[in-house]
């Protein structure tokens, strides 16, 4: 864990946080500047900088979690598709420094068709609906 870390702070329950899921080793929280309702984060409790140094049993056990998401998220926001992001480095675009996995949802004509940084504000009431409304269609 790292004291300065957001994701380390929200694994812990000192931050809060939108949560999709969570068990002993990986959780799922919406994006706090998501690209489109829905756009949820998948990270690993412990703290891991990049897929360079996450263990690959704690990798395989994110990307199963990113499936299960990738399926209720669709199916909660009625998305055309899935885009499924992992970036390493501040060179590729990584702001948080703690290994994640954006599930994003393409929705045609939200104008959202690149990246993964936020375009839309949302409040926490409505992040945490869109969080209760994808947990009930894991």
């Amino acid at each position: 864990m790292s004291d300065v870390c957001p994701f380390c702070k929200i694994a812990s329950g000192k931050a809060p946080a939108s949560i999709v899921y969570q068990d002993d080793n990986v959780m799922a929280f919406m994006d706090l500047n998501p690209v489109n309702e829905g756009h949820t984060l998948i990270v690993p409790r412990e703290h891991w900088e990049n897929i360079y140094e996450v263990p690959e049993k704690t990798l395989a056990e994110m990307v199963a979690v990113v499936k299960r998401v990738s399926v209720a998220v669709k199916k909660t926001v009625a998305a055309d598709g899935i885009k499924v992001i992992q970036l390493n480095g501040r060179d590729a675009g990584q702001v948080v420094m703690h290994i994640h996995i954006h599930v994003i949802p393409a929705i045609s004509g939200s104008g959202a068709t690149k990246g993964h940084h936020g375009r839309i504000t949302l409040e926490r009431k409505d992040l945490d609906e869109t969080a209760r409304r994808i947990r009930e269609n894991f």
